[in-house]
């Protein structure tokens, strides 16, 4: 879309939810002419002609766009921007001729002649620890994508700069503590501000639903919704055949009968799964190595066929309240073993016993000794919830470092931090944490894991699964968990209202009790996945994905110890080894990424 006389033209694809309150601001001005009646496009693109780039702070919304601005013809600019907390992605790459170019998948640069499907040797390296690659990189040598709440400015010469107009880092001048509000208070305004976050998910006039697990978060969306609707709400779940134990269709009929909803559901299988595969492999445009993508596309496939086009996601959620088993067992991890390393003096305790000839230590875990070589080293404890292959395991698989050795050249002076271009992940860890230490009382790890998560696995892992998987079936996925109003309070709220007694999400919890049953509210997390640790003793599952790895470029140019992981791949699909099905998809997505994309087979499965 263009302005009257050109001179501004705008790509868009999102959704700015408050568009009319701004409209109204702008039509008060007298000095625009209005194409559309309520085009929210129309509205980015005079809100950028009145306040320029700072416009993007009057957003609520996920976006990404891209303003031509030639209002000076002899020194034309072009922005890129990506929403806050990185709902939609935006890439982008230089030619060798100078050409810029832009796109909301990577699929779409491969046209261009001068665009390679050549693998980014580090990114690889980055991926295999945390099973995405971290912004701006990608696993394409020369295409990079947008960090959340980043711009980027190209001028008429070509020279391009960044801003970050947007971060969650938390600020022990602005957090506050127990005594500047109590648990309930801090319930109350949490509910006040995830209703307002439906609510402005709620603008357009459409079928609206929710993605149902019949847990807090979804419950939630459902219970909220059902508030402001007139007709009922549409919800969906899925689940597994066979697999009934770990299935959540209990949990998510009873919210559905409580608030009268629209219920759908689904079943598939592991040959649904299997058959479905190498389109995965597509429509991620690089890896994503979370088998949760195979239930979330046949899901979107339900909401699709049930003629509703806007769903509403509980991402967020468990992320900035803390709602992972794990936080507590860090939070342990950090007091018992991670801290007493880090005194002064202290020799550990592992490397005392191992020099006397112990090589098993009572009680003591071998994540406990990968712990302990962490503080020892002045490493971080937490690098991520979904951290993959790192330590000794991480030195089985690449026990030769040399295959991912390259240098990296990003077309965007300093956006790339020079941590980013080793191969050690812990510098891409250290880059986000860094600033935080020293700066909170003990455990920081209460505050960092939130940061962490927000910087990295929300936006290149969790949103991108969404995004990518919803829109293969033009499916519009909203997030009001993520509402930039929640996030700020998040990171400003007491972490021991999140995670009290034990118990995750505490606060959210507490402003879910007149919503949802109490065994609801408390019962375990369930976690949405796919059963991986079954699918891999199917016969013909297995067999295909050995077939794979035999024939894996990765494999053969040495990425890859190809003795270790195919002994690991075959005790997995023997059941004389379980467990391991995690780090076997991570390696089985990069072989069929590889495959398909970079080695153009698209048939890789």
């Amino acid at each position: 879309m263009a302005n009257s006389d050109q001179s501004v033209v705008i790509v868009f694809n999102g959704e700015i939810y408050n568009h009319a309150e701004i409209r109204k601001e702008l039509e008060s001005l007298g000095k625009y002419q209005w194409k559309t009646d309520h085009s929210d496009t129309e509205v980015i693109l005079h809100a950028y002609q009145e306040w320029g780039l700072a416009c993007v702070h009057r957003f609520y919304g996920m976006f990404a766009i891209a303003i031509y601005d030639r209002r000076d013809k002899d020194h034309p600019v072009l922005h890129l921007i990506r929403d806050r907390v990185g709902i939609k992605p935006l890439y982008f790459a230089r030619t060798a001729k100078g050409e810029w170019l832009f796109a909301s998948e990577i699929r779409a640069l491969f046209p261009h002649p001068d665009i390679s499907s050549e693998m980014d040797p580090v990114a690889f390296w980055h991926y295999l620890t945390f099973i995405i690659t971290p912004a701006p990189l990608t696993l394409f040598k020369g295409i990079f994508k947008i960090p959340a709440g980043h711009t980027i400015s190209i001028n008429h010469r070509g020279d391009a700069t960044f801003n970050q107009y947007w971060d969650c880092r938390p600020d022990p001048e602005n957090s506050l503590s127990e005594s500047d509000i109590s648990e309930s208070e801090a319930a109350d305004e949490l509910l006040r501000l995830l209703k307002k976050a439906v609510e402005r998910r709620m603008v357009s006039d459409v079928p609206f639903g929710v993605l149902l697990s019949g847990g807090v978060d979804s419950g939630m969306n459902v219970a909220l919704m059902s508030e402001l609707m007139e007709r009922p709400v549409k919800s969906f779940t899925i689940g597994y055949e066979g697999e009934e134990e770990t299935n959540e269709f209990q949990w998510a009929r009873r919210v559905s009968e409580r608030y009268q909803t629209d219920h759908h559901e689904s079943l598939i299988n592991q040959r649904d799964a299997q058959n479905f595969l190498p389109l995965l492999v597509e429509l991620q445009d690089e890896p994503i190595a979370d088998n949760v993508c195979i239930p979330l596309y046949f899901l979107s496939k339900l909401v699709k066929d049930s003629g509703t086009t806007v769903v509403q996601v509980g991402e967020g959620a468990d992320e900035n309240w803390l709602g992972y088993w794990w936080v507590d067992h860090y939070r342990n991890k950090q007091e018992t073993v991670y801290n007493p390393v880090l005194r002064a003096g202290q020799t550990p305790r592992w490397r005392k016993l191992l020099s006397r000839g112990k090589s098993r230590l009572p009680g003591f875990s071998g994540e406990d000794l990968e712990i302990q070589k962490r503080a020892e080293a002045g490493q971080e404890l937490f690098w991520g919830g979904s951290v993959c292959w790192w330590g000794s395991l991480r030195d089985k698989l690449t026990p030769d470092p040399a295959p991912f050795q390259g240098e990296i050249d990003c077309p965007v002076p300093g956006l790339l931090p020079d941590a980013f271009r080793k191969l050690d992940s812990h510098s891409v860890v250290h880059e986000y944490l860094g600033p935080l230490n020293n700066r909170f009382n003990q455990p920081d790890s209460m505050r960092k894991i939130p940061y962490m998560e927000m910087k990295l696995r929300l936006p290149e892992h969790l949103l991108m699964r969404v995004d990518k998987l919803t829109m293969a079936h033009s499916i519009e996925a909203r997030v009001p968990f993520l509402d930039h109003d929640v996030v700020n309070f998040a990171t400003r709220c007491p972490p021991q209202y999140k995670l009290h007694d034990g118990i995750g999400k505490a606060v959210l919890k507490k402003a879910a009790e007149p919503y949802l049953e109490h065994d609801m509210i408390y019962r375990k997390k369930q976690g949405f996945g796919a059963p991986m640790e079954s699918w891999f003793k199917d016969p013909e599952f297995g067999a295909r994905a050995l077939a794979s790895f035999k024939r894996s470029r990765l494999v053969k140019d040495g990425f890859i110890n190809a003795t270790y992981f195919e002994d690991l791949l075959r005790a997995q699909m023997s059941g004389k080894a379980g467990g391991w099905s995690f780090h076997i998809w991570t390696v089985l997505n990069a072989m069929l990424w590889h495959e398909s994309w970079v080695e153009g087979n698209r048939d890789c499965f």
